[in-house]
């Protein structure tokens, strides 16, 4: 092809839009173009590479036994409804209204639409196991679209979705995505490690996320260099030491005192009070359907929102305001605990980190501005709802698998 035949349109300077090296490329080498934030047009020589791309992935589905389909982009609403994740999703949910007003979703995912018409077309086990596929036009609200194509409003991707009739073969199924997808970026010339990842609002036992390090990456991974157990920080898991076991029996009653203008953790473990964090008892209060929730975890500890959600059974909740937290708790932020009599109100879930556990000698906020408690045993003191792993895994902590560091 004659290059007077076609458009590449290269440019000499990087454009001040582009932040990472893949967005630069892609715009002086010519292969997109910024119609505006978050959505781009692919020239000829992008549109080439695209297809390609789009070959590979379809040559290794069709490898692995997936059936091509190709669903409408335009979804109506009560099917996400029905599902319950109309709420869930709504943060990047695109929805639009026709000429006769009735409100339509432009398809951030395929969920929906899939078991829609599998419902309708398999009616027995014997027409299982089935794996459909689409590449399709996908579209999410991204507050901040960035990185060029890597986070946009519109983008296209490959969906796959598996229906088995047992577990069993659920996990065959998961098992010639993950090899396909291996195949897939090997041919791709990506090196990429596989780690264990959150299955989020999807929800399931086992999700794997495809990695490839990058400075500009947005996901930090644990990884260890003994095991090769590699997660998503949002899933990892570590194994951390159980309690010091002078801290498991409560020696001392529960005492309150005054601790004015301390509302850190920090500002607790400096004289005259001088409690080390790992004694302390760090208390957050989440909003959940317009009820509190306290979480707690160890004072130098933090919160893992993800393992929350889980915890939690929704994705749907958010950090308490400091005036709404007054009014579920009698205090602000900086004096709060869950000391069970210490609490003026009934009924309030508490939901505390594994490590935690049969911790006692504690300090934590008694619910009153300016007061703490010492001598916290939380077997003996506080009420736990719930017990589960919250906290964000920390580099050097022993790997849960093999003891090695993380």
């Amino acid at each position: 092809m004659r290059w007077t035949h076609t458009l590449i349109p290269t440019l000499k300077e990087t454009p001040a839009e582009a932040e990472i090296i893949s967005h630069k490329l892609l715009l002086r080498a010519g292969l997109i173009r910024k119609l505006t934030g978050g959505l781009y047009t692919f020239l000829p020589l992008g549109v080439r590479a695209l297809r390609k791309v789009e070959q590979i992935v379809r040559e290794e589905m069709n490898r692995a036994g997936a059936l091509e389909v190709l669903m409408p982009a335009l979804q109506p609403p009560d099917i996400w409804q029905k599902s319950g994740r109309y709420e869930a999703a709504k943060d990047v949910l695109f929805k639009v209204r026709d000429r006769a007003r009735k409100e339509w979703v432009l398809g951030p995912t395929h969920e929906e639409v899939i078991t829609t018409l599998v419902a309708g077309e398999i009616n027995s086990y014997r027409q299982m196991p089935k794996n459909f596929y689409q590449i399709q036009t996908k579209f999410r609200d991204e507050i901040r679209p960035r990185f060029g194509l890597m986070r946009a409003k519109e983008f296209i991707m490959k969906d796959a979705y598996s229906f088995d009739s047992t577990d069993e073969f659920a996990q065959d199924s998961y098992r010639k995505m993950y090899d396909a997808y291996t195949r897939i970026f090997q041919r791709c010339g990506l090196k990429t490690i596989a780690v264990e990842a959150d299955t989020g609002v999807m929800g399931g036992k086992f999700s794997h996320e495809f990695m490839v390090p990058a400075e500009t990456g947005e996901n930090e991974v644990v990884i260890c260099g003994s095991c090769g157990y590699a997660a998503n920080v949002e899933k990892a898991t570590s194994k951390v030491p159980s309690p010091d076991s002078t801290l498991r029996t409560p020696h001392s009653a529960l005492e309150k005192f005054a601790t004015p203008g301390v509302l850190t953790i920090e500002a607790l473990t400096k004289a005259p009070y001088s409690v080390p964090a790992d004694s302390q008892i760090k208390t957050l209060v989440y909003v959940v359907e317009s009820k509190p929730v306290l979480v707690l975890v160890r004072g130098d500890d933090q919160v893992n929102e993800a393992k929350l959600a889980a915890a939690l059974g929704t994705a749907t909740f958010r950090p308490g305001e400091a005036e709404e937290i007054f009014g579920f708790l009698g205090a602000h932020p900086g004096s709060l605990g869950a000391v069970a009599s210490a609490l003026k109100a009934d009924g309030i879930a508490v939901h505390a980190d594994e490590r935690l556990r049969a911790a006692a000698g504690m300090t934590t906020g008694a619910n009153e501005d300016g007061f703490h408690f010492r001598n916290v045993s939380i077997e003996r003191d506080i009420q736990v709802t719930k017990w589960s792993d919250l906290r964000l895994v920390r580099a050097g902590e022993p790997c849960h698998e093999c003891s090695g560091p993380l």
